[in-house]
């Protein structure tokens, strides 16, 4: 079975801030598909400066790590949902399972076009982040949570992130989260 991963970066570091730890993303391609049985992992990071060099050591980091990366220059609230559409739909002849990490229901006819073809869709995020009628255009929801001791980030003295309430989370405005966010990540990454 050849397996595609698809990871919203932004949505993946927000959902790993809520819960409180980092994502290693080199383990993440392992955790999902066997080195033989993967067809490619896309990874959408948005780039908040262009000349900074600390993001493109980040981005050159991922591709070393297997990613390819699809980046774009992204100034509040990053949309990556017509990129990954389009390489769900392109690639399809390419793969059999894809695991899609993003929340937007703007996704969400794409998975059932997807699905209608035959090909199995694993979503993997958080509920609380996720889009409900994407989850239900999706064959399997990933909980991240469960996913913990697979994809946790250990040692390298990155910071901790606190556990952020739903409460709190919802307090503060979404598009100030996401550039505040994207910056913290693009950090942490290094």
């Amino acid at each position: 079975m050849r397996i595609a991963l698809f990871i919203d970066g932004s949505y993946m570091y927000d959902a790993a801030k809520r819960l409180g730890w980092n994502i290693d993303h080199r383990k993440a391609i392992g955790v999902f598909a066997k080195p033989e049985d993967l067809y490619n992992a896309f990874y959408y990071a948005p780039v908040t400066d262009a000349n900074d060099e600390r993001q493109q050591k980040f981005l050159d980091a991922l591709v070393f790590m297997g990613y390819t990366v699809r980046s774009r220059e992204a100034h509040g609230d990053p949309r990556f949902e017509a990129m990954i559409a389009t390489d769900l739909l392109v690639t399809a002849p390419r793969w059999d399972r894809a695991v899609v990490a993003s929340g937007s229901g703007d996704l969400a006819h794409t998975l059932a076009a997807l699905r209608a073809q035959g090909k199995e869709i694993y979503l993997l995020g958080v509920p609380e982040l996720t889009d409900l009628e994407l989850r239900n255009q999706s064959d399997h929801f990933l909980d991240l949570r469960e996913q913990q001791s697979g994809l946790e980030r250990t040692g390298g003295g990155r910071r901790a992130y606190p556990v952020v309430s739903e409460e709190a989370a919802s307090e503060q405005p979404e598009e100030a989260s996401s550039a505040n966010g994207l910056m913290e990540k693009l950090d942490e990454e290094l």
